[in-house]
Parts: C-alpha cells; structure tokens; sequence
C-alpha cells in the first residue's frame, strides 16, 4: 500500500470536493457514484459511508479493487484503493452518521480502503502524474 501525499489527503478531506467512487460490475464494466463521504483519515487510509449503495456494495464484495476520485476546480486526483474491510458497528460507523446527521443522511456501514496508487488529474501539464 501507498502513502498518499497531504495535497491528496486535503482534497478528499474538502467540503467543497466533488467525490466519486468507481467500481467494477459483474460483467466488468465500470460503475460510478458520487459520494460525498470519501474521507481521507490517514495517508494511507480512506473511508466511505455506505449510503444507498446497494450496485457499488455488491461490487466491492465481489472485487475488491475500486478507484477514488476527488476534485475541487481545476484540482483533481485519483486513487487506486483496496477494500481493507466493511464496517457494519462500533466507533467508525457511529462517527461517520454523527458527520452525516447534518445532512439528514444515515450510512448503515463503512467502507475501508487503502491506497494502492494517486494520480494527479488536474487541468495541467502534469495531469496523468502518479504521486504514490
């Protein structure tokens, strides 16, 4: 596993990031979402609530391999992860719901990553770069 830099680690952890999650389906095809709740908790540790997931749930069961994408303006990075673990009670889950109370929205677990790869793919000459 990777260490991710903290110019990556900051930009999933903005408020004001667009977030995605990509998996992988049955048949191999790509499946994306986007999903507000990537945090980065450590440089080498990434969670998502599992919310209204049941596609990408299934499929991170199923491989798991699955990509982050998070993007604020022109600044854009990717994250090849692997599913660590699903988190189905305990601190985790009871922290990500208190963070998502605001939003009246409730994760019914958490999904653990770690970094295998970070690309930079902002609008700039460096775009395509790989960070770790």
């Amino acid at each position: 596993m990777v260490k991710l830099p903290e110019k990556v680690v900051a930009t999933f952890n903005d408020p004001n990031a667009v977030k995605v999650l990509t998996s992988i389906d049955a048949e191999g095809r790509p499946h994306a979402i986007v999903c507000g709740s990537i945090r980065a908790v450590a440089p080498n540790v990434l969670i998502v609530g599992e919310i209204l997931m049941k596609s990408t749930s299934s499929n991170l069961k199923r491989n798991d391999k699955a990509a982050l994408l998070a993007t604020v303006g022109t600044t854009s990075y990717l994250v090849n992860v692997k599913v660590k673990q699903r988190v189905t009670a305990g601190p985790m889950l009871d922290e990500m719901n208190k963070a998502l109370a605001a939003m009246k929205l409730k994760a019914s677990a958490v999904w653990v990553f770690m970094p295998t790869a970070a690309y930079d793919q902002s609008a700039n000459p460096k775009a395509g770069a790989k960070l770790a």
